[in-house]
This record gives C-alpha cells, sequence and structure tokens, in this order.
C-alpha cells in the first residue's frame, strides 16, 4: 500500500434490498472512491459505514436494525451512515440507535461525498445529517430556509421527491452483468405497498446520460446491461422530449459491443405490443421478463389495487411464451394477504400450474405501516400462511424442473457471473452429477440469455465471459452442463 493510501480513509458498504439499492450503492461508492476513500472488505478497520436499507417487509426493517447493531460492534469507532428506503421514513428511530453518525433520505444518495465530508469534520457539523447537539439544534433553522416551512414539520434534509438523483456509475462492482438505473418512483399505490410513500412517484433520467453510462459500462468490459427501477413501465413520460421504454431500449440496442440487454422487472400493464415486437426483432434482448403477479385471485387483486385480472396476466403470459423462442417467466406472489381464502390460494395456484414460469419469488403478506391495507381486517393466522408458502415452494420446485427438462441435452450460451470453486470434486459431492472431471478445471456458475442457473467445469475462462454450455442435468434449481465449441453458435 503506497504512502498517500495509507492516509487515506477506509470504507465498507453494506447494501440490503433490490437491484436499484445495489445500483445506488455503486452509484455512492463511486463518488467516494474519487475523494480520498479506498474500499475495505475488514469492517474492523473501516473508518466509515456505508449501509443502504429496505423496508419492502417487517423482516427488511429487522434486517436494517441487525446490520446496524452488526456494524456498531464490529467497530465502535467507525461512523455509520444510514440511508435508503427505511431510512426515508425512520429517521428519528434510526438516530437513537447507538453509533449512527448519519441518516440519508432517499433522495440525497448522491449528498454522500458532502454528508461524509462534513461528519469527518467535528468542527463544522453538518446541519440536520450528523448525529450530535450542534446538528440537531441547526435543524429547524436549515430546514426552514430550504422548504420555506417549519423545521419540526419537514423530514430531516429532505430534498423533493420529484428530484432524480443523480448518481451514475462507470463500473459495477463485484458484478458480471452491470445494472443501470433508469427511472425511480412508482405512480402506482397497491394497497400492501409502502414503495411509493418512501420513493415517490415516477420520474425518469434523461436518455443521454443513460446512453452515455451503458457505453462506458461496456467500455469497461460489461456484455450484458440489466435496465433497473422501480417501475420501468412508467420510464419517459415525465422527461421532455418524450420517450418510452421501448424508445430507450432501441437506442441502447444499438450501442457497439453491448451483447445482451435485459429488464430487471415490469408490471404487467406495461408489457406493452411493442415491447413485445422489440423482443421479438432483436437478438440481443433476453428473452426473460419478471412480470410480479402477487395473486391469481380476482378478488384478492383487486384488493391488492392491482391493475388486472388474472385472464389479462394469464393472456400476456401465453402471448410472450408464443411469440418469443425460449421465453421464460419469473414474477412474486404473495401468501396470506388480508381476507385470503383457501379457494383464492387455490386460484393463485391454478394459474400458476397452467403457466409453468421458470421461478416464483413467495413471501408472505407483511403489514406496513401507511398502506391501505394495513387497515384491512381477516388477518391470515402465521401456521395458514407457512402452509401455502411451504405448498407454493414446493409447487414452484416442480414448474421450474419441468421448465428446465425441456432444456436437456439442449447448447445455451451462458454468461460467466461466478467462479464456485476451484475443486470440482468438493462442490459436487453428493450431487447427482454423472462423472465429474477429476481435473483442474473449475466451476463456475452462470445464467443464459433467459436466465438459467447454469453451473459447469471449465478452464481458461473469465468472468464475464460468453460461453457455450450443454446441458446435461438438473440440480435442485439449477442446471449442470458441460462447455463445448460450436462454430456458428450466437454468443449471447
Amino acid at each position: 500500500m503506497t504512502e498517500k493510501q495509507n492516509k487515506m480513509k477506509k470504507v465498507i458498504f453494506q447494501t440490503l434490498g433490490c437491484k436499484v439499492n445495489q445500483y445506488e450503492t455503486q452509484g455512492m461508492r463511486e463518488k467516494l472512491l474519487g475523494a480520498d476513500f479506498i474500499e475495505t472488505g475488514a469492517a474492523g478497520e473501516a473508518d466509515l459505514l456505508v449501509l443502504n436499507t429496505c423496508t419492502v417487509t417487517g423482516e427488511a426493517d429487522k434486517k436494517n436494525r441487525y446490520w446496524i447493531r452488526r456494524m456498531r460492534r464490529l467497530n465502535p469507532n467507525a461512523k455509520i451512515v444510514v440511508t435508503g428506503c427505511y431510512a426515508e421514513k425512520n429517521r428519528e428511530e434510526i438516530l437513537q440507535l447507538e453509533g449512527v453518525t448519519a441518516v440519508l433520505g432517499q433522495n440525497e444518495k448522491d449528498k454522500i461525498q458532502e454528508t461524509v465530508w462534513k461528519c469527518f469534520d467535528i468542527n463544522e457539523p453538518d446541519f440536520n445529517l450528523c448525529r450530535g447537539q450542534e446538528g440537531r439544534e441547526g435543524r429547524d433553522k436549515d430546514s426552514k430556509d430550504r422548504e420555506g416551512s417549519p423545521g419540526e414539520n419537514r423530514p430531516f434534509n429532505r430534498l423533493s421527491k420529484n428530484r432524480f438523483s443523480d448518481l451514475s456509475i462507470s463500473n459495477f462492482e463485484g458484478h458480471a452483468r452491470a445494472f443501470v438505473k433508469i427511472q425511480d418512483g412508482c405512480n402506482h399505490a397497491c394497497s400492501f405497498c409502502k414503495v411509493v410513500i418512501v420513493r415517490g412517484r415516477s420520474r425518469s433520467r434523461q436518455v443521454d446520460s443513460i446512453l452515455e453510462e451503458v457505453k462506458r459500462l461496456v467500455m469497461a468490459g460489461f456484455r450484458e446491461v440489466v435496465l433497473t427501477g422501480i417501475q420501468l413501465g412508467a420510464y419517459g413520460r415525465d422527461i421532455s422530449p418524450q420517450s418510452s421504454l421501448v424508445d430507450l431500449a432501441s437506442a441502447i440496442l444499438q450501442i457497439e459491443g453491448l451483447e445482451r440487454l435485459r429488464l430487471s422487472s415490469i408490471e404487467p400493464t406495461d408489457v406493452t405490443e411493442d415491447l413485445i415486437d422489440l423482443m421479438v426483432q432483436s437478438p440481443k434482448f433476453a428473452p426473460h421478463l419478471h412480470i410480479p403477479l402477487q395473486s391469481g385471485d380476482d378478488e384478492i387483486l383487486g384488493r391488492m389495487r392491482r391493475r388486472y385480472h388474472q385472464a389479462f396476466y394469464r393472456n400476456l403470459a401465453c402471448t410472450l411464451k408464443s411469440r418469443i423462442p425460449d421465453f421464460a417467466l419469473t414474477t412474486d406472489v404473495m401468501c396470506g394477504f388480508p381476507g385470503e381464502t383457501s379457494r383464492q390460494f387455490e386460484n393463485t395456484l391454478q394459474l400458476l400450474t397452467e403457466l409453468a414460469p421458470l421461478k416464483v419469488h413467495a413471501f408472505p403478506y407483511s403489514r406496513r405501516e401507511g398502506t391501505l391495507a394495513s387497515r384491512f381486517q381477516g388477518e391470515v393466522s402465521k401456521p395458514i400462511v407457512e402452509s401455502r408458502m411451504s405448498r407454493l415452494i414446493q409447487e414452484a420446485g416442480a414448474w421450474q424442473h419441468s421448465f428446465l427438462s425441456s432444456y436437456l441435452g439442449k447448447t445455451l450460451t451462458v454468461l460467466v457471473e461466478e467462479k464456485v470453486e476451484s475443486n470440482p470434486g468438493t462442490v459436487l459431492l453428493g450431487r447427482n452429477v454423472p462423472n465429474p472431471s477429476q481435473s483442474n478445471q473449475c466451476v463456475y456458475r452462470g445464467r443464459t440469455k433467459n436466465y438459467i442457473l447454469v453451473e459447469f467445469e471449465a478452464s481458461g475462462i473469465s468472468l464475464g465471459d460468453f460461453v457455450p454450455v450443454q446441458f446435461e442435468n438438473i440440480i435442485n434449481d439449477r442446471v449442470w452442463g458441460k462447455t463445448i465449441a460450436l462454430k456458428g453458435l450466437s454468443w449471447a
């Protein structure tokens, strides 16, 4: 380590939650690493600990508090900055936790650099950002100056929720695929969801900014880009000149060097004919969509304030499968929404059985303060919710196995994302894998264009490479395959 590096402060990041949070952590990382900080993997030697939080469920809130306490135990002398969705609505609670130095609201993440330096300057504590009496005394005056209303009635150092946080990235640390955030917020108000409360309404990033970022990432060696946001389908409606998700994706697909484009998640009503046409026409567009279902019962969907019926979702999924070769559907399903009956749960299972998705993210309903559903009667007992979750997960495994079985013997291109183990005999111990190699090859893991998780042995490859893999066997939720050399095979 150089003398300059020895003088630099050390920071460690911990990210909880969605892909948008992962992107925003990378944006904060780049701001700090460009401001005399270096990153460390050891919390015990860090001067600064940055926690990017999630609040989608009650369990997520527990994890946030756990990580704050853990950071404090690992390094009592470090400064702790908490940001993210949980910080947006729980500032006072967080500031009461021992060891927390500063709290940044959801739209203040791009102010991480200024905030951190003020927190490290004990002679000039930040108004409202750093913990301490002087900062607290200045809160009302500064908040009033900024917002034009009494400080005690304003969230702390709150920036407008109509503002798009000015974060950008040129790398994506620890990943083979790069996430690119194109919008924030949501125009829907599902009765169970707290996201619109903490992230506000949809606001879009300018097209030029996104295209420049994708070009930088491709130049940095990323061959797959995943567009992320809270409501991707709302992209472009609020900017001038107006744009759309399809217009943006079309422009991104023209970028030289990009070999695969994927969407992170999209609402059923935002999957338009134009989007489907683009997915059909472009071989670079990954034939996979994560489309949240939540429930397959019309009455429950109505009480959730979802904007579709089960017939709409069924028709959409069938259209995608019929029009897009190798299309894979993944989805979210909630168990135990207030008032959900056994019959309504069976309706969800029946719909999913028809569609046989590649993967189902099953999760229990979690009451979120401030949402409409938090006032609903008819709480489903914990044993019933757990029973439904168990059954759904079991059925989801069968649907996944059926989907994967249809690819056995076929060869698909895999983006290498992770080296699992240097000794194949160790990682494959106990698995039903025919004749594992005893060579010095390593085991790698990656995904196909339609999101199938694959493990295989190889040598002489790097993370981020595209490798043709023939599917040989199914192991739990993934495929075991072997690398082959084929002429004329599409690398994406």
